[in-house]
């Protein structure tokens, strides 16, 4: 009786946790528009080094915009490390970026950014197939 019971057990607790939301990944189109992509000016003022995505924030003109990166595995794989991200901190930098879709302004998607020192890091996806081309030179 008691294994019959433990099993019973054991296959609601699982049944329970199956039925669980869980949290999905978004496709990038979802939250950005890929057709709305500009380079973004302004000073470096925090970055938030986490998952699922890692942010930048940019002082433009007295106003901050976010930016929405690839996760820190994908980052440190590239090179975009927290120290690199320090070095440039307080300093202008460029990033390009993809618009919210949902029309927040300031919100946006990076693809790459080129830091103070003047180096090119890729930060995120590329949706407008320039990687591997003539990027700011």
């Amino acid at each position: 009786m008691r294994v019959t019971t433990g099993i019973v057990l054991s296959v609601a607790t699982a049944i329970l946790f199956a039925a669980a939301p869980a949290s999905a990944h978004h496709a990038f189109a979802a939250e950005f528009d890929a057709q709305n992509c500009a380079d973004v000016v302004g000073v470096l003022t925090k970055v938030n080094y986490e998952n699922p995505h890692a942010y930048l924030f940019l002082n433009v003109n007295g106003e901050e915009a976010t930016f929405q990166l690839s996760s820190t595995s994908n980052l440190r794989r590239g090179g975009a490390t927290v120290a690199a991200f320090n070095a440039s901190m307080n300093k202008q930098v460029t990033v390009r970026g993809c618009a919210s879709r949902n029309g927040e302004k300031n919100r946006y998607a990076a693809s790459y950014i080129k830091l103070a020192d003047g180096v090119v890091q890729r930060v995120g996806q590329d949706v407008e197939g320039v990687f591997g081309t003539k990027i700011w030179r």
